[in-house]
């Protein structure tokens, strides 16, 4: 499992893109969040490392919540699918996993700019929640997820392969049980906000050196101050090799 890192930012920055990332799963490419200004940012992000990345091939999204900096590139990803695919008529339509109070009120945000002709959320999303009691297929991985401490209804999510698994905290406030719950993955991307609903790198001190050595952050606001571990910090265009641990 690969991971390419497409956005490092928090909200309010003007230096990156919202935290994100593309897998790059057994059956193809999965985004994990959708920020704004979606295709530059992917596009940015595989020329740095090297790599080729279609967004027509990118057919599963997971959007772990409705803040902007990780959905505003939705109204994108769908026309993009729909208006630019090869060949006559729609292409085939990207499948959107989400908890189901997030998909609940999904289309409600992109109604306005979409809805036109009378399309519905379905006309440009395959549709399926994300089960916090069991397990996702999603491109050849199983997905579990988990509900985080935050502002709005958020998924923090396992993402199993055949050759590792990736811990992705989503956006969150500092919670030793969300961090036990991600303890078992190969990789784990933390956020490293500040402010409320989010985790400080001094609180992430805190957790044992055998999972913080697993650990890489993003979500980190432009202003904040230098950590005393940099190389913990993600960079966008990084590309991370997701294998088991030790």
């Amino acid at each position: 499992m690969d991971v390419l890192v497409t956005g490092i930012g928090d909200a309010f920055s003007s230096l990156s893109y919202g935290s994100s990332a593309l897998v790059r799963a057994p059956e193809g490419w999965v985004a994990i969040d959708c920020p704004g200004a979606v295709l530059r940012a992917w596009r940015e992000a595989a020329e740095r490392c090297g790599v080729e990345v279609d967004p027509l091939e990118v057919r599963d999204v997971i959007l772990t919540h409705l803040h902007g900096d990780h959905c505003a590139g939705l109204e994108t990803i769908g026309f993009l699918h729909r208006y630019r695919s090869p060949g006559d008529g729609p292409g085939p339509r990207p499948r959107l996993h989400a908890l189901p109070e997030v998909l609940a009120r999904t289309w409600e945000r992109l109604a306005p700019a979409m809805d036109g002709s009378g399309s519905s959320f379905e006309t440009y999303f395959e549709l399926h929640e994300l089960d916090v009691s069991g397990v996702s297929g999603i491109a050849g991985c199983s997905v579990q997820c988990r509900r985080t401490r935050h502002a709005v209804p958020t998924a923090g999510l396992l993402m199993q392969s055949p050759d590792g698994c990736l811990g992705w905290s989503s956006d969150t406030e500092f919670d030793p049980e969300h961090i036990e719950w991600l303890s078992g993955a190969d990789c784990i991307i933390h956020e490293c906000g500040e402010g409320p609903k989010h985790t400080s790198y001094e609180q992430l001190l805190a957790v044992s050196e055998a999972v913080r050595t697993r650990m890489r952050l993003l979500h980190r606001p432009d202003s904040a101050a230098p950590i005393s571990s940099p190389a913990m910090l993600l960079a966008e265009g990084e590309l991370l090799s997701v294998v088991p641990a030790g």
